[in-house]
């Protein structure tokens, strides 16, 4: 396969917020192949900075490309049947996806050091975000929410690059509403919640924004992956309504600082 490695798309989002179906989107689609975080995996950690060039970021990204390591891959959850399998030709794959929760400072160095990258950054409303934080094993044990929702100390033991807590959400938020503001053709923003009730619409915008077309194998995926209920993590079969059922159990008194703060920044689009 050969990609163009001046323009990859960086999939980019808050832990829980639909950055794993989003991959798993682009990646139906016969144009891509999908890596997940290279700065991440054992292979190509440390090798990017803020300060890398252009042919470090070719490095690194043509070492993700070419290699069949499960995490870079996520071939391990397509075992455990969260993900689903793709049969493409390789020849027809002409981009490259990376898929990241973490790292964002080092994805706009790319972004300033390949001037052909784009930026999908999807946003979910901050609590759902957190309470699916809460809920899975990515929690410590012995940590308490009402103490972690904020900063997410608990969670940061690796350094720079972890990104969990509602400041970090904020932050974030505001981060790339900003450069989608200066910049819409590089950064586009992308709500989770829209990606769920109008998928379809949402692709056919997304891969717009990559140049490419919205093709007949990722709408049957998106229609399959709405198909069935999977309350698994990190599965992308979560079915065909927006659950909510977050709503039931957040701490009231935390959800009304969020809602307020959020407000408060002016990004109350992200609310609805």
């Amino acid at each position: 396969m050969t990609a163009d490695l001046d323009e990859p798309v960086f999939l980019l989002g808050m832990p829980r917020s639909g950055t794993t179906w989003l991959s798993q989107i682009f990646e139906s689609a016969r144009d891509f192949v999908v890596r997940l975080s290279p700065p991440y995996s054992y292979a190509f950690r440390d090798r990017l900075t803020e300060a890398s060039r252009r042919e470090d970021w070719h490095e690194v990204l043509q070492g993700a490309i070419s290699s069949e390591d499960a995490f870079l891959t996520q071939d391990w959850r397509r075992d455990s049947g969260e993900l689903t399998r793709f049969e493409k030709d390789s020849a027809s794959i002409t981009r490259l996806a990376v898929k990241d929760t973490r790292f964002h400072h080092l994805y706009r160095a790319g972004m300033a050091a390949l001037p052909g990258a784009r930026t999908i950054y999807i946003v979910r409303h901050p609590a759902a975000s957190l309470w699916s934080w809460k809920n899975c094993k990515e929690f410590p044990d012995v940590a308490v929410f009402e103490e972690e929702w904020r900063t997410a100390r608990c969670r940061k033991q690796e350094g720079r690059g972890e990104y969990w807590g509602f400041d970090d959400w904020l932050a974030l938020a505001a981060e790339y509403r900003a450069a989608a503001q200066a910049d819409p053709r590089r950064y586009l923003i992308v709500r989770y919640e829209d990606l769920v009730r109008n998928p379809d619409e949402t692709a056919e915008r997304m891969f717009g924004h990559c140049g490419l077309p919205l093709r007949p194998e990722t709408a049957e995926f998106i229609s399959r992956s709405r198909s069935s209920f999977d309350p698994r993590p990190y599965s992308v079969f979560k079915g065909d309504s927006l659950r909510e059922d977050w709503r039931e159990d957040f701490p009231e008194n935390i959800l009304r600082t969020i809602e307020m703060e959020t407000r408060a920044a002016g990004m109350e689009e992200f609310l609805a």
